[in-house]
């Protein structure tokens, strides 16, 4: 792996840590406390998760158009075995969370096979409109001549 594809993880990894933290600091701020027992008015609390939605947006983006092709060459493994259940637990969720290459191009077709066959069917729904105007337009035309006899 190349210097500029660690320091592009790294810099990942570092947006990540922060929108994680951040995520930690506004379920703290939110959670009544014995000092603070009152709930965070709706405003603010909806202010705060504003900005999360935001950062996280601003991160599934960086992920999804700059990164895609490095993350798809990579493949995770962790450095040690996980000691208990509940580690064992998130690192099986984790790994089956991605589908074999067979299956991800299989739904790829099916996806591009389902918008064919939308663009198609807006076609065919443009053709229908267009038809059903020229019949109510010689209707209309039929009418205007029955009257006039």
């Amino acid at each position: 792996m190349s210097d500029a594809h660690i320091v592009e993880l790294e810099t990942l990894r570092r947006q990540l840590e922060q929108l994680h933290e951040l995520f930690a600091a506004v379920i703290d701020e939110t959670r009544p406390t014995p000092d603070n027992p009152h709930v965070m008015p709706w405003p603010e609390l909806l202010s705060k998760f504003n900005v999360l939605a935001g950062k996280y947006a601003i991160l599934s983006h960086t992920v999804g158009k700059k990164h895609a092709s490095l993350l798809k060459e990579l493949a995770v493994v962790p450095q040690t075995q996980p000691n208990g259940i509940h580690e064992q637990n998130i690192m099986s969720v984790l790994l089956r969370t991605k589908l074999a290459p067979e299956i991800e191009k299989e739904e790829e077709n099916i996806w591009a096979q389902v918008e064919s066959e939308a663009q198609q069917d807006q076609h065919h729904e443009l053709l229908a409109v267009t038809a059903m105007g020229s019949f109510n337009s010689l209707r209309k035309a039929h009418a205007d001549r029955v009257q006039q006899l």
